[in-house]
């Protein structure tokens, strides 16, 4: 009979990468974060409590609705990393993709590709969506900085190939 060795790290990981993509699925605007430091009267909605409503919600306001891929790539950085490549750089190529990736849904609100109506909390993008937007429209031009972050896109998930890929 063949049995698996017990790994503990699997578990420390799969549960982190639980407990982040609750805190963020469960965030409530009403919800205590490091930009909104109230705590509502009636307690917060958080389902992971005070902790998860802190990170959960304000990832959710800086990063936006693309911060939804970071427990998954948490999770794989963690416990699938090719000897050949650190988890460092594992880590900074995923801030990377879900930075530019944030400024992509940011460009596509201001060209009014995506419906400015909807209010929903998961589809209001983040503070480093706006800021990157507002720094290439000032310092270069919109058609240039969609085809530099577009490079940069490309190039962070060539980078996280054996990550990425099952």
């Amino acid at each position: 009979m063949y049995f698996k060795k017990f790994r503990i790290d699997y578990f420390i990981f799969s549960g982190l990468g639980l407990f982040l993509l609750v805190s963020i699925l469960s965030a409530d605007f009403r919800d205590p974060t490091f930009f909104n430091q109230l705590y509502p009267s009636l307690g917060v909605k958080n389902w992971t409590g005070l902790m998860g409503a802190l990170i959960g919600g304000s990832l959710l306001e800086i990063f936006g609705p693309s911060i939804l891929l970071m427990p998954w790539l948490i999770v794989r950085i963690a416990l699938h990393n090719p000897k050949k490549f650190s988890a460092f750089i594992g880590y900074y190529y995923s801030f990377v993709m879900i930075f530019v990736i944030s400024v992509l849904h940011e460009i596509a609100i201001n060209l009014e590709l995506l419906n400015r109506n909807v209010t929903e909390f998961y589809f209001q993008n983040g503070y480093a969506g706006k800021i990157g937007l507002i720094w290439i429209s000032e310092s270069i031009d919109l058609n240039l900085g969609l085809l530099a972050l577009i490079s940069m896109l490309i190039l962070s998930l060539v980078r996280m190939y054996h990550i990425i890929s099952p």
